[in-house]
């Protein structure tokens, strides 16, 4: 029987949660080969943001990451790593998504050694990386902010009424811009010298290329969330969110305690493909079923 493959997000790992976590079966039931755990790249991005915390430091670096060594055969590459995988060496669905075993191999290495008392040089080393995705988070939702402005604005421009002008598809959305913002992410982040011809292969068979699909794909529900919602409130993480749930091309439940964008994003990208959110007690509860 395949075993379950379940995606974790990182607000699963925290000092209130993590106890009941750890005295589950999940070791066992990874040991056996009944539930596989896929630790995403943001996910460990994520969690490894409380080592800048005096009081969680100790907790990730004596219980989260051996768990999470203890709980996986890897740890997946960055989505950048994938989309170069699928693009550019046109390896497509068959683009490695883990680290490669060295790599890994060495981090597992290293990760007992980290110390405690905060002077961890790789984390240290990182601040740059962190504060670029931080820019990157903010930005989003700054034009968020000015896509729901352009909206408010059109609407009074043309006095719209849903009974008169329909009400927003999001596929349609989608089918109308897709290709255009294929083309416009591959020209501003994919590292090839023929961004024309990478994006003619992608144009024409973007099942073929399931990651970078799926993020465009996100991109344009994020600019379709907050035309369609606009008193939802505005979440910083909405991009991590997704790609947290982009792990579901290869997953089958999503393990998360959000209550906000995540989880309606979840229902109108993930649950029509036949994926399950759990909150963490939830998973606790099913895993008691194996």
């Amino acid at each position: 029987m395949a075993p379950v493959r379940v995606v974790f997000d990182s607000n699963i790992f925290s000092v209130e949660n993590f106890d009941s976590l750890e005295k589950s079966p999940l070791r066992r039931l990874f040991a056996a080969r009944r539930v596989f755990p896929i630790y995403g790249h943001v996910f460990i991005e994520e969690t490894l943001r409380a080592y800048g915390s005096a009081g969680k430091r100790d907790q990730l670096v004596t219980r989260w990451l051996p768990f999470v060594v203890a709980t996986c055969d890897c740890i997946c590459n960055d989505f950048n790593a994938i989309f170069h995988e699928e693009l550019v060496r046109g390896r497509g669905p068959h683009a490695r998504k883990f680290m490669r075993r060295r790599d890994y191999e060495l981090l597992k290495r290293r990760l007992p050694h980290v110390p405690l008392d905060g002077t961890w040089h790789a984390w240290h080393a990182s601040k740059a990386e962190r504060d670029v995705e931080d820019q990157k988070r903010a930005a989003q939702r700054k034009i968020s902010k000015e896509i729901r402005a352009e909206v408010v604005d059109w609407k009074k421009a043309i006095g719209y009424r849903p009974e008169k002008h329909g009400l927003p598809n999001l596929g349609g959305y989608v089918q109308t811009e897709m290709d255009h913002a294929g083309r416009a992410f591959i020209s501003a982040i994919i590292n090839t010298r023929n961004p024309g011809e990478v994006a003619n292969r992608w144009s024409r068979n973007k099942n073929f290329y399931p990651y970078f699909t799926e993020f465009v794909y996100d991109m344009l529900y994020m600019g379709f969330y907050a035309m369609t919602k606009p008193d939802a409130v505005l979440d910083l993480n909405a991009q991590a969110d997704l790609n947290v749930m982009a792990h579901l091309l290869q997953g089958d439940v999503l393990v998360s305690n959000e209550q906000g964008f995540l989880r309606t994003a979840f229902n109108d990208l993930w649950k029509p493909r036949g994926k399950v959110l759990m909150t963490g007690p939830q998973f606790l509860k099913y895993l008691e079923h194996f």
